[in-house]
């Protein structure tokens, strides 16, 4: 009598320890998914913090740099009043540097002028900052802060009007923009022999349908203007297609004049007729 072979506990998925194969793929899969995603609070206080910080500092640095060149601007002679403006214009000085860097930054333009303006007013302040620390500063003789001050003013001025006078009256295009209505390039309508174009690739006998975003009106335009050039023996390209939908009376971009093309190359062609059949010959 053969004895009944000895039963295997299947273990259980759920308490099963994971071997060193599954683990594996478990953590490659992990990888493969990026990392878990940020909550929406937590992500929303990231970026309220980060917008914040930044602009506690700065009013922090203004508060003591302002009162600092204050303090050397009266203690080189200048009245209360005037000195409260010097160390007002130093500070705003280099704001209003900040902006317009930011602002030709965006169109562009030039940025030395307003780089050399914030250099002069971070410049100033840090100076003023040096020289009313310790507990022995703004003690003895001012010396050469008595004509800085006097001066600072006049250059203020100078420097904060140079942002506007050398900023461009047309500031630089970030890209190409060229008007829509515009005639087309005489190159790009060649004769047959001149070599095809890219667009001449396409068959006529294309059968996607014609995209529903075109006007009815547009389209019979350009179904007409189709035909035109195919009796003239001349190829239907997108560019002799726009040129004749404009001389329609009709507004065709470059990319419209594209989807134009596609669609009077569509279904909508009428299908070519079967010659007529001849007698039979036995």
């Amino acid at each position: 009598m053969t004895p009944a072979p000895a039963r295997q506990d299947t273990p259980d998925p759920a308490t099963a320890v994971p071997t060193a194969p599954t683990a594996a793929r478990r953590d490659h899969g992990q990888a493969r998914a990026g990392p878990a995603p940020v909550p929406a609070r937590q992500g929303r206080a990231e970026r309220l913090l980060g917008a914040a910080l930044p602009v506690v500092l700065a009013v922090g640095v203004f508060c003591v740099a302002f009162v600092h060149v204050h303090d050397v601007a009266a203690w080189a002679g200048q009245p209360d009043w005037a000195a409260w403006l010097i160390a007002m214009s130093v500070e705003l000085m280099a704001l209003a540097s900040i902006i317009e860097i930011r602002h030709r930054r965006r169109t562009g333009t030039p940025l030395r002028w307003p780089i050399s303006t914030l250099v002069a007013g971070v410049g100033m302040s840090g100076v003023a900052n040096l020289t009313a620390a310790g507990p022995d500063a703004l003690t003895g003789a001012p010396g050469v802060w008595v004509p800085t001050m006097a001066l600072w003013p006049v250059a203020a001025f100078g420097l904060v009007a140079g942002l506007k006078a050398t900023r461009p009256a047309h500031p630089a295009p970030t890209k190409s923009t060229i008007p829509t209505s515009s005639p087309p390039p005489p190159g790009d309508d060649r004769p047959p022999g001149d070599g095809p174009p890219a667009d001449r690739t396409t068959p006529l006998d294309d059968t996607r349908p014609p995209p529903a975003s075109l006007p009815a009106d547009l389209l019979t335009a350009g179904r007409a203007v189709a035909a035109e050039l195919t009796r003239q023996g001349r190829p239907v390209t997108r560019t002799a297609l726009a040129r004749g939908v404009r001389q329609r009376g009709h507004r065709c971009s470059t990319d419209r004049a594209a989807v134009l093309l596609t669609a009077v190359r569509g279904p909508s062609r009428e299908p070519p007729q079967l010659p007529a059949a001849g007698p039979t010959v036995h």
